[in-house]
């Protein structure tokens, strides 16, 4: 592997390994959501956590993107130079 590409591999690994069991949580609300009558308990505890899911997500994906556009960023500097 590349080491000016081993932080950014890294970081995603990071990003990855904790993003994806609150994306399996935001899938298993959606599947209630899905099935469950909107006036029922379960619908409204499936929405809230879908709502906490998503915004744990949020910088998760973030922090993913950055990590993504530092090998472009890498890429630019190498052929600059």
């Amino acid at each position: 592997m590349n080491t000016a590409y081993k932080q950014p591999i890294d970081r995603l690994k990071r990003h990855m390994a904790e993003y994806q069991p609150q994306l399996k949580r935001a899938i298993a609300a959606i599947n209630i959501l899905e099935t469950a009558s909107p006036d029922s308990d379960e619908f409204c505890n499936a929405l809230a956590e879908l709502h906490v899911c998503t915004t744990i997500l949020e910088p998760y994906s973030e922090g993913m993107l950055e990590a993504i556009e530092q090998f472009t960023e890498d890429d630019s500097i190498s052929t600059d130079s």
